[in-house]
């Protein structure tokens, strides 16, 4: 039976961001379990791990730029893996930066949006 509280993952390195984006969601009544990763290599984990033994995240808010593994290479490994490639969640970058060629290259992946930081309600309301 799938849970009532949406799974989301959010992957950003910027500890001010994730504690935003936390309270954004409580301030918002949003039913929503927040996992959190600082760099694509440890999104990658979690994805891995809570779609093997739970309900894989319903949407992922990815930043682009990050250590470690940044977001198009969180893509890129996502899509190289064949239990997780099907999996049906929902991509959505969050950055700072709508460069116009990031967004032409997020076009490459199954990213269904862009959203520019700072991520609001009404922004991440069309995607939940």
């Amino acid at each position: 039976m799938k849970s009532k509280a949406k799974r989301i993952l959010l992957v950003d390195d910027d500890p001010a961001v994730s504690f935003i984006t936390q309270r954004l969601f409580r301030q918002a009544q949003l039913e929503a379990e927040v996992l959190l990763a600082s760099h694509g290599q440890e999104a990658l984990d979690i994805v891995r791990e809570v779609c093997r033994s739970e309900q894989c995240p319903e949407l992922i808010l990815l930043d682009i730029n990050m250590p470690v593994m940044d977001g198009f290479e969180f893509l890129e490994e996502l899509q190289k893996s064949a239990d997780l490639s099907s999996a049906p969640i929902k991509i959505v970058m969050l950055s700072s930066s709508t460069h116009y060629l990031d967004m032409v290259k997020a076009k490459d992946y199954p990213v269904i949006g862009c959203i520019e930081k700072p991520l609001t309600v009404e922004k991440l309301s069309k995607f939940l």
